[in-house]
């Protein structure tokens, strides 16, 4: 089976997908029109809306399978899926969150007030009403997503993030430390919930030690580092799941602090180690943890231990093939 991933690059994801498929032994490759200061390397060529175009023609007749990521195909608005589906060829799409995160549903299932996403709930709609009528199969990486796409496509599935882990270094929080250090990457700080947090961080910092700094503006690979002197990184607090920084911070054995709703957190396996926290319970967690330095440590090693369990590349790259094989 010869497989391509395209467009829209999504916290590294489609890279490590399309890597771990090579490292499976299948054909796959991945091209991604959505460049950013993060600056992901991997296997997925870089490329614009222009060139993209090209390649339909050529690709349609040489893929097997079409795995396509955050609402969007190789054309604006969609319009190559007909085609695509008129030529027998099987398609899936991968939601990622704020392509299918409706106003309206973020009310109902959140308590807590996220950005609205860079299109209308009608324009959701309306995408998801198109896509479905020719794809029958969608992913979402979690149970969070899961209520957005469900009513649409016959068939969803939850996979994992994916995580190469064995490329990520690991020091776990010392128990003897009396002076940690707390990093937040505020890649987007409305949707992450940053005022919050460093609020919660201006009001601690009165009264103990510890260091803070934000993560911003970094490339991926320059952001690592920094993450690697952490003993807790703080995530997103409003969302009401985790993300790949999550992962990440995980992989690199940090207590990891992020907001996971309850209905959402029950369907996540019970050993899940990061500490949840919302704007009325950050400080207080913080402080909590500020003051237990040998629970940190404990956390730091469950962590990484979680993700070479549940996000490693050996445990998702099977159930995305399962995925795969159910598609027709």
């Amino acid at each position: 089976m010869i497989i391509v991933h395209a467009p829209t690059e999504i916290a590294g994801q489609m890279r490590a997908l399309v890597s771990g498929l090579r490292q499976a032994g299948y054909k796959a490759n991945g091209y991604n029109w959505f460049q950013s200061y993060l600056n992901y390397i991997g296997s997925v060529i870089n490329t614009d809306a222009y060139e993209l175009i090209k390649l339909i023609d050529p690709l349609v007749n040489y893929v097997d399978l079409f795995h396509f990521h955050n609402g969007n195909t190789f054309v604006v608005n969609n319009y190559d899926v007909p085609l695509i589906h008129e030529r027998g060829k099987k398609m899936v799409m991968h939601h990622w969150g704020n392509d299918v995160r409706t106003v309206k549903g973020a009310l109902m299932m959140n308590p807590y007030p996220i950005p609205p996403s860079y299109m209308t709930d009608e324009t959701i709609h309306e995408n998801l009403t198109f896509l479905s009528k020719y794809m029958k199969h969608a992913i979402v990486q979690d149970y969070e997503i899961y209520p957005y796409v469900s009513d649409y496509y016959e068939h969803v599935h939850v996979l994992p993030l994916v995580c190469d882990y064995q490329k990520f270094p690991y020091v776990y929080p010392s128990p003897g430390n009396l002076n940690p250090v707390i990093i937040h990457a505020p890649t987007n700080r409305e949707f992450k919930g940053s005022y919050y947090i460093e609020k919660a961080v201006g009001e601690l910092k009165l009264t103990h030690n510890f260091t803070y700094f934000a993560v911003e503006n970094m490339s991926h690979q320059q952001a690592m580092k920094s993450y690697l002197n952490a003993d807790i990184i703080v995530d997103q607090i409003l969302c009401g799941t985790y993300g790949m920084l999550s992962v990440e911070a995980m992989a690199m054995g940090k207590v990891v602090v992020a907001y996971v709703r309850e209905d959402v957190k029950s369907k996540f396996p019970p050993d899940l180690p990061i500490v949840v926290a919302n704007p009325d319970t950050i400080r207080d967690v913080l402080l909590h943890l500020l003051h237990n330095p040998e629970l940190r440590h404990s956390i730091g090693k469950a962590s990484r231990a979680y993700v070479e369990k549940y996000h490693s590349v050996e445990h998702v790259i099977p159930k995305l093939l399962e995925i795969y094989s159910k598609i027709q």
